[in-house]
């Protein structure tokens, strides 16, 4: 094997090891981050750093040969812990880039750049001019993209792209116009529900939920009232196509509901004969919600999984009932 193919397996090696560490450290972090005791935390960590620089004490003296540093043993130690502690700094910031954008669900990638940190330190040991630059090439481009990568996912997230992350049809985000001395705030939004909230001072929220028809798994009768199952409802014509409902029993509460162009619109209130007119005037003026309407939803600065989209968790129709 030429000089040049001896290199690149040495720096192979390298890489491999690197690879292993930043695994095997990674874990060792995660557990002692569960552990209680701090000598036991602390010897965990001193076990991860002894495994690390046996493994690279041995590359050291496989290339005694390849790397000058290495002829003698001060300098593979001297090789040794500069490529340990290079390489474990480089993968360490790696893992919180990679924590950053994925929260470590896909370590795979973060294998593959940790051993690259630990090959990129071994490459400086080498002779030669040439490959002591392509490495600190090789390592500014590296940082350039970690952080881009960061800065890039540590970025809140736009409307559009919650949405979409969410899988959420524009045609469930209605909104009815503020009744006056009220504020809209949007609350959540699902696949299928849309959740939004009317508060004024001094006074009882109002809870607007927007769903697709058939989204309720409660049985209604034919009227489209929902059946009592324990606690009584009431279930009335309010005019306009509403329906008025009341709920008796450990959480009581009035929801005027309206069903158009295949979505069900409720309005909740606390207790009885509340805020009414308030609640009438948000289903009478129905509309798309406005994209400053919507900002609210990013309040949250989290994405959630498409799996929960639609559950109570972001910003369900209704309350969750007792009966």
């Amino acid at each position: 094997m030429n000089e040049t193919g001896r290199r690149a397996a040495h720096l192979a090696a390298v890489w491999f090891v690197g690879g292993v560490l930043t695994a095997v450290q990674l874990q060792v972090v995660l557990i002692a981050l569960f552990v209680d005791a701090a000598t036991l935390r602390g010897g965990l960590l001193i076990l991860a750093a002894l495994l690390g620089l046996g493994a690279l004490a041995g590359v050291a003296s496989a290339a005694r040969t390849i790397v000058p540093l290495a002829h003698r043993p001060s300098g593979r130690w001297i090789w040794t812990v500069s490529v340990h502690v290079s390489g474990t700094a480089g993968a360490s910031v790696a893992a919180v880039v990679n924590f950053e954008i994925d929260h470590l669900e896909n370590a795979l990638p973060l294998y593959a750049v940790g051993g690259s940190c630990y090959a990129l330190a071994a490459a400086l040991f080498l002779p030669g001019t040439r490959i002591k630059l392509g490495s600190l090439g090789a390592a500014a481009v590296l940082v350039g993209g970690g952080a881009y990568a960061y800065l890039d996912a540590a970025r809140p997230p736009t409307l559009d792209e919650h949405l979409a992350a969410n899988g959420v049809d524009r045609g469930v985000l209605r909104v009815g116009d503020p009744p006056p001395g009220y504020t809209l705030r949007a609350l959540g939004a699902g696949e299928d529900t849309f959740g939004a909230e009317y508060v004024r001072p001094d006074s009882v929220r109002l809870h607007l939920g927007v769903e697709r028809a058939g989204h309720d798994p409660r049985r209604t009768d034919a009227r489209g009232c929902p059946v009592p199952f324990g606690d009584p409802i009431h279930c009335v014509d309010d005019g306009e196509g509403r329906q008025l409902l009341t709920y008796e029993g450990g959480y009581e509460r009035q929801e005027l509901r309206l069903l158009r162009d295949g979505l069900v619109h409720t309005v909740t209130v606390e207790g009885h004969h509340a805020d009414l007119p308030a609640a009438r005037h948000v289903l009478s003026t129905l509309r798309p919600a406005t994209e400053a309407e919507l900002t609210g939803l990013l309040d949250l600065r989290q994405i959630t999984p498409r799996s929960g989209a639609s559950g109570h968790g972001t910003g369900s129709a209704r309350p969750s009932s007792p009966s």
